[in-house]
């Protein structure tokens, strides 16, 4: 009999460890790269983000992390990464007052903002202009492109979770996406 629990509770956990997370339509909006008294700065954003903006409403506290990575680009060798930013926001819906509180947090800076239009909150916390990646002065000449990840998980589950259960995905969604190459001094 225990070995049959055993078998049981061992195929449970197979079956759900196949169990893809939910799936989501939404996109990374460019990134568009603009060079500007020698500053890089990128454009980016989420976009087609129903299924997160359902969740929020519903009243799930939902912590969107946006990682910006500059690479520059070797011919016969793996890209180098050369330096990242990292914004991360928690959006919250207050259903009884009917406002969204959302925490930004970007290097040692941490804001609050409080918002009763949802498309108010949305334009502010998925969207993102001019984050200064790097100065082009301070780096070599060559090739470069600008990779954003934009990750959502959910704040209800406590984070010990993911760790004692691998099969129960600790973020939600995650996608990634390139820019263009772009050439920095006199390229390669």
């Amino acid at each position: 009999m225990a070995k049959f629990l055993l078998t049981t509770a061992l195929l449970a956990c197979l079956a759900l460890s196949f169990v893809p997370a939910a799936s989501f339509a939404a996109d990374i909006l460019g990134p568009k790269i603009r060079i500007i008294n020698n500053d890089i700065l990128i454009n980016t954003g989420l976009i087609d983000i129903k299924e997160i903006a359902s969740a929020i409403n519903s009243g799930i506290e939902k912590e969107i992390v946006f990682t910006i990575e500059l690479f520059r680009v070797w011919k016969f060798w793996p890209d180098e990464f050369v330096v990242s930013k990292r914004i991360e926001r928690v959006i919250k819906h207050d259903r009884l007052r009917g406002q969204y509180r959302t925490v930004s947090t970007y290097g040692n800076v941490q804001s609050e903002r409080k918002f009763r239009d949802f498309d108010t909150m949305k334009s502010w916390t998925f969207t993102f202009n001019d984050i200064n990646v790097a100065n082009i002065r301070e780096l070599e000449p060559g090739s470069y492109y600008v990779r954003v990840v934009a990750e959502s998980r959910s704040r209800e589950l406590p984070p010990i979770i993911g760790m004692l259960m691998f099969f129960i995905p600790e973020v939600e969604m995650s996608l990634a996406k390139e820019s263009y190459p772009f050439t920095v001094g006199d390229g390669e």
